[in-house]
């Protein structure tokens, strides 16, 4: 099972404040994707945490861009400000706000590299623990056998 969205941001390093969404934080993060596009839903296969600098957001494309991610089905959107803009649109957070989709805000000093191992050590470390339980099982078996 991959780890949820709550479990990322509450993870202290990385120091993400949620904007929007915040009753669907318990949904499952499969993968972390980084994309500049107006449009990166051909790129996903839904259950990313998408993560931008908004470089092609503004308070005119939000509404669509959100409605984009939201029919594709990513998990989240993770926002990060300090570059291009130095606080995510106001018509961002109210089109996830509506829409449902959490939004996340990354500070400057977080880098999107952080959040991608982040995930993916906690994806290995269920996997492991999922490889773990069924060698023990099959230990069992054959003892009982």
């Amino acid at each position: 099972m991959a780890p949820t969205l709550r479990t990322v941001v509450r993870r202290l390093p990385l120091k993400l404040a949620v904007l929007a969404g915040h009753d669907a934080l318990d949904s499952q993060v499969r993968w972390v994707a980084v994309s500049e596009l107006e449009d990166p839903t051909p790129f996903l296969e839904g259950g990313e945490l998408v993560l931008t600098t908004g470089m092609r957001l503004g308070e005119t494309n939000a509404a669509p861009y959100v409605g984009r991610l939201v029919a594709r089905k990513v998990t989240g959107l993770g926002f990060g400000v300090g570059l291009g803009h130095e606080e995510i649109p106001a018509g961002l957070v109210e089109a996830a706000a509506l829409a449902g989709l959490p939004l996340i805000e990354v500070p400057r000093d977080t880098p999107f590299v952080a959040i991608s191992k982040l995930v993916s050590d906690l994806i290995a470390a269920e996997q492991y623990e999922e490889i773990s339980r069924a060698f023990a099982a099959q230990g069992r078996l054959t003892r009982a056998a």
